[in-house]
Formats: structure tokens, C-alpha cells, sequence
């Protein structure tokens, strides 16, 4: 088994495990609506034209390139899945004179794990934290940090330990925030 297939298949276990389930969404997308969403970026974007003459564009291009698609999905089936867990693996583009000294290259893999929908607040944050600390833990990637920047999450860390509401501030202070 190849590294990528290891780290792959580790990724869509965890993600199962967590509900996730794979949706299939279009390669491509009208020009227009990447256009709007990049806006500076948009230059790197790779444009098409269909047979009929209609500007198209990949629309796994980096940035949100694998979550405009989601989006659109779930703007035409919120009603069908009120709450959902989706993960994909896919390969992203970007149209710039790639620096591989510097990590950027044309092509190269995005991994996204999604959770929408209505659940109580917070949770998804959290379960988002769960998965990604069980993701590298079964890459065997040992040595991490996870740094958070989400005044919410610290909020309610402290309210699980007892840190009174009138003393937030005093203790965001100590911890140095």
C-alpha cells in the first residue's frame, strides 16, 4: 500500500467512524459564480468552455475549491439532509507558476471534513477537534498542537471548569490570550 492509499484510507476511517459519508459534487462549475466567491484569486482558477460556448471553470481550485460545490448541494437539499457529516478527499487546482521550493504546486490534494446543519452550538467545533486529534494520532503523528483562536470554545472551556463568567477575563489574561 502506498503512503497517500495509507494516509487516505486512515482519513476515511476516522471520518466514518465520525458519520461522515462521501457526496460526489461537480469538477466544474460556471465562471461566474467561482469569479464571485474568489473575487483577487480568481486568477487562479482554470477556465473552460463548454460545446455551447458557456464559460466554465474547475471548480476544485484552492482556497474553499471542494466546498463551493457542498454549498451548492446543500443550498438544493437542506431540506432533504437537515443535519449532515461529509468528507472528501480530491485533488485542487491552482492556475500560478508553481514554487515546489515553497510547497506550491498546480495540483495537489485537499482533504475536507464538513459538518452542517442544526446541532446545538459548539458541537460540531468540538467534534471537528475530536476528529482531526484521532486523524493525526492514526497517522501515527504523535508530536502535535492544535491551536485554537475561537473566544466561544475558550469561553466554554472555562465554564467547564468552574471559571465564573465575572472572571473570563482575568483568566484569558494569565493564559496569556
Amino acid at each position: 500500500m502506498s503512503i497517500r492509499e495509507h494516509i487516505f484510507s486512515t482519513l476515511q476511517r476516522v471520518f466514518k467512524a465520525h458519520g461522515g459519508v462521501t457526496i460526489d459534487t461537480p469538477v466544474f462549475e460556471l465562471r461566474d459564480i467561482l469569479t464571485g466567491k474568489y473575487g483577487e484569486d480568481s486568477k487562479l482558477i482554470y477556465d473552460l468552455q463548454d460545446q455551447g460556448g458557456e464559460l466554465c471553470s474547475l471548480s476544485h481550485v484552492t482556497k474553499c475549491g471542494i466546498k463551493v460545490p457542498f454549498a451548492r448541494f446543500l443550498a438544493m437539499n437542506g431540506t432533504t439532509y437537515p443535519t449532515i457529516k461529509r468528507y472528501h478527499i480530491a485533488k485542487v487546482y491552482r492556475r500560478d507558476a508553481p514554487a515546489m521550493t515553497k510547497g506550491r504546486m498546480r495540483e495537489f490534494y485537499q482533504c475536507d471534513f464538513d459538518i452542517a446543519g442544526l446541532y446545538d452550538p459548539m458541537v460540531p467545533d468540538a467534534e471537528t477537534l475530536c476528529i482531526l486529534s484521532e486523524a493525526l494520532t492514526a497517522l501515527d503523528i504523535k508530536d502535535f498542537t492544535i491551536k485554537i483562536n475561537h473566544r466561544k470554545i475558550l469561553d466554554g472551556i472555562f465554564g467547564l471548569c468552574g471559571v465564573p463568567v465575572d472572571k473570563v477575563r482575568l483568566a484569558l489574561f494569565l493564559f496569556g490570550t
